[in-house]
């Protein structure tokens, strides 16, 4: 899993058409897991956080991505890779990604204006 900090580079491979973009902010979600006790063996919840990286697209060879569109990605998703002594973050297909324009992610609109209200 890459350690996420904004400003950092995120690369999309996509199949021959690169996605370059930019991570803005970072979030944490959380969410119930099962998990196994030790002890005893069984089953508990128990809370945990996933990171997100807001992105938002700085180029893109794939017409079907505007340059500024925003999106969602689980940080354990991402890679990091040191290529010319910059640290960028390498994605391998763009369909994991959460554009906040396509239909049915209306909780990636409301993820990232949430975050930014945070900051705010």
């Amino acid at each position: 899993m890459a350690y996420l900090k904004p400003g950092y580079t995120v690369y999309i491979l996509n199949n021959g058409k690169p996605i370059h973009s930019t991570v803005e902010k970072v979030a944490f979600r959380k969410y119930f897991a099962n998990v196994t006790d030790k002890k005893t063996g069984e089953k508990k919840k128990k809370r945990k956080s996933m990171p997100f990286a807001i992105c938002k697209v700085v180029m893109s060879s794939d017409s079907t991505i505007p340059l500024g569109a925003e999106f969602l990605i689980q940080g354990y998703k991402l890679r990091n890779v040191i290529m010319q002594g910059e640290r960028i973050l390498v994605l391998r297909t763009q369909y994991i990604t959460e554009f906040a324009e396509q239909y049915g992610n209306e909780w990636v609109k409301k993820l990232i204006t949430q975050e930014y209200k945070k900051g705010e």
